[in-house]
């Protein structure tokens, strides 16, 4: 058994990037070799719009288009899954994180290992047709547990089985089969925005309907989850893509001790993923997505956490970044304002899900964004 650790980065982001974001830094922290003797095997993927391409031309362009628009996503979905079949072996763990698109395209990892498994490293020429698979998942015959859904599934990924009563399936039938791991997933403000921005209305919904089939939902093959959100992030056709059946998936359990975990921390999108400009506040949500993967056994370099993570303030001032240069430069030309789409009451947060971070800061300084108005009032008790 090992442990592997793929990181999805966000938006423009690499690994040559001046600013990194925790996703790359903590793929650097994660331990070769785990202290309980364990292997781990980290895959790193660059963001959409990191300027993949052979010419300067192809490169700008999928800076615009990536970056702007999210083309490219589906592409890195298929580089993760790919990376994961030359290094998986039956009985492995998984662990996946992500920031921004890099979050929608963990998740969506995710809902396509879900869906149709985990082909075997030599029949990397069904990838396709698993992709396929993925993207027909609509209907109670489609689902993941159906019988058809099982029977495909068992063709393609005949040595895992996705869930438990897909490997009750197969025991029922004589077939051994070892049951998939996806151990943790851990990821920073996730951005759904794909496509051409919404305020173009009619057109926007035909021309994004490609990406309608995206699974980023969060399913109980995924053993423990962690989602950080942004409280101060104002651009509009930015919201963030929230797990909505936590409750659901986690009974009877109390919030702090559940196994799936959303929790709002304050800072806008870059702050809160790590490529801001106040490192001080971006301690938070990576101190605790970190803690999750530790609770599940992923072992990281304690020199490198701790550069990580011991600037943490929860005074520090950010006021200076509201926008990173490159959204200034790209995002402007499709973005009319920046509304706080967060104030509205169809994004009011339970006060249970705002951080202890952004709790104390409340408590602490003159911290009240508006996001925080339906529930202030508890904050300060």
């Amino acid at each position: 058994m090992k442990r592997i650790a793929i990181f999805c980065d966000g938006t423009w982001n690499r690994s040559d990037a001046h600013n990194p974001t925790h996703v790359l830094r903590l793929a650097q922290a994660v331990r070769p070799t785990a202290r309980d003797g364990v292997t781990q095997v980290v895959h790193y993927l660059p963001g959409v719009g990191s300027g993949q391409g052979v010419t300067k031309l192809s490169r700008f362009m999928d800076r615009v288009l990536g970056g702007a628009l999210g083309w490219g996503l589906d592409d890195r979905i298929l580089e993760a899954y790919r990376a994961l079949l030359f290094t998986y072996e039956p009985g492995d763990q998984i662990y996946i994180f992500g920031f921004s698109r890099g979050a929608y395209t963990a998740r969506s990892l995710a809902g396509m290992i879900r869906t149709a498994g985990i082909l075997p490293s030599n029949r990397t020429d069904l990838i396709p047709e698993a992709m396929r698979m993925y993207r027909a998942r609509e209907g109670r015959n489609s689902h993941p547990d159906s019988a058809p859904s099982m029977a495909a599934r068992l063709a393609m990924s005949p040595e895992v089985a996705t869930s438990p009563k897909d490997e009750k399936w197969r025991m029922d039938q004589g077939i051994d089969c070892h049951l998939l791991d996806i151990t943790y997933v851990g990821v920073w403000d996730t951005v759904g925005a794909l496509g051409v921005p919404a305020f173009l209305g009619p057109l926007a919904r035909f021309l994004n309907a490609r990406y309608a089939f995206h699974d980023a939902d969060l399913s109980r093959s995924v053993g423990a989850a962690r989602h950080a959100v942004a409280i101060d992030e104002r651009r509009k056709h930015f919201p963030p893509a929230l797990w909505t059946n936590l409750d659901k998936l986690n009974g009877e359990v109390t919030s702090s001790n559940s196994r799936y975990q959303q929790l709002w921390f304050a800072g806008n999108h870059g702050i809160v993923g790590g490529s801001g400009a106040a490192p001080e506040l971006s301690a938070f949500p990576t101190a605790w997505i970190v803690a999750g993967a530790q609770e599940r056994k992923l072992d990281f370099n304690p020199a490198r956490l701790q550069e990580l993570l011991t600037a943490a303030d929860l005074k520090a001032d950010d006021r200076g970044a509201a926008l990173q240069p490159a959204w200034r430069n790209l995002w402007g030309l499709f973005l009319c304002d920046r509304t706080l789409l967060r104030d509205s009451k169809s994004h009011d947060i339970p006060a249970r899900q705002i951080s202890g971070a952004a709790k104390e800061r409340v408590r602490q300084t003159s911290y009240r964004p508006r996001t925080l108005d339906p529930v202030i009032e508890d904050l300060l008790k």
